[in-house]
């Protein structure tokens, strides 16, 4: 392996720091020179300075056009995450002669597990029953609802939405789902039955989300869409914000036509203090944090310095942009 390779880690969240010594450090260090940034940069010009000389880079967020261009020797970028396209110009880093890798299932599990939460959450009305409980005293006469014998309806069947439904099928659950790419070979795997989104909207009685945002997939569920669900259904989104009309769900939330809703996944990042969500009490909300546990960010540190050393090594995986239109 050559030296004269720069790897920057230029965005480095607090929890992962830790994780950069020993083996993973060596690992990284065996490429090349090796720059950790805690933290986004501070402004545009920090930003080019981190990044100035990189060969390589690992990146968990926004990486701008025009700071990309900053980089002359820059030729490969391990995004942090799955949704690549939503924070690198891919087209761009193609044409630069980048390859762009992800890192793919890395919190299957810990995201599914939150769609889960919050679906329970909903169900049985616990955000609120802890509020009256503390502010108003004791008080059973909310009634939550079970989640056995009821059905619920998967958009986008990846590995988030197959390890929901393997959960879901635990708490006796039947399972609908709708993908682009049904067959009942991955119908017999998952355990789902497959059916036409309108069917999935229709008949179910929980709707989830879990399809990656792509220019096909935005604003999926519009209010044509949103009026398919039976009324009274719960509306769960961990995905994307963009694959729903925002405005059209929260108005049939207060209507009551869809009864409640779990979000972790926003527009506007981090959620305004006067978004309409937070006034409507049939909702529950979390700041997009379905990823986040110490099991996920292992797997996602070490996915991405395996990008790397895979890159290097003549082998590149998980790419998802490439020189040549590759990935």
């Amino acid at each position: 392996m050559t030296t004269d390779h720069v790897i920057v880690f230029a965005d480095a969240d607090p929890p992962m720091m830790p994780l950069m010594v020993g083996e993973r450090l060596a690992r990284v260090e065996a490429l090349g020179a090796f720059a950790l940034y805690e933290g986004l940069a501070a402004d545009a010009a920090d930003y080019e300075a981190r990044i100035a000389n990189a060969t390589a880079l690992i990146i968990g967020w926004d990486l701008p056009v025009e700071i990309m261009r900053k980089a002359p020797r820059l030729e490969a970028i391990s995004y942090l995450g799955t949704g690549a396209a939503n924070m690198i110009d891919l087209p761009e880093a193609a044409a630069r002669g980048i390859t762009v890798c992800n890192t793919p299932g890395y919190g299957n599990n810990a995201v599914a597990e939150h769609a889960l939460a919050l679906l329970f959450a909903v169900a049985r009305d616990i955000p609120r029953l802890d509020r009256t409980l503390r502010t108003e005293g004791w008080n059973q006469l909310a009634p939550g609802f079970e989640l056995r014998g009821k059905k619920l309806g998967l958009v986008g069947l990846g590995g988030i939405g197959t390890r929901l439904a393997e959960l879901a099928a635990a708490l006796g659950m039947e399972v609908l789902a709708w993908t682009r790419n049904p067959s009942p070979e991955r119908a017999r795997r998952s355990g789902v039955t497959f059916a036409p989104l309108e069917t999935v909207l229709g008949e179910s009685d929980v709707i989830s989300l879990h399809l990656l945002l792509t220019p096909e997939t935005q604003n999926l569920l519009g209010a044509p869409e949103l009026d398919r669900m039976r009324p009274g259904a719960v509306f769960i989104n961990t995905a994307r914000a963009e694959l729903v009309d925002e405005a059209a769900l929260i108005a049939r939330l207060r209507t009551g036509r869809i009864a409640a809703a779990g979000i972790d996944v926003y527009l506007k990042e981090p959620l305004p203090s006067n978004h309409p969500l937070l006034d409507l009490d049939n909702v529950v909300v979390t700041p997009h944090v379905g990823f986040n546990t110490p099991e996920a960010t292992v797997a996602l540190v070490d996915m991405g310095i395996d990008n790397l050393v895979q890159y290097f090594a003549g082998d590149p995986i998980n790419v998802v942009a490439a020189p040549g239109g590759a990935g």
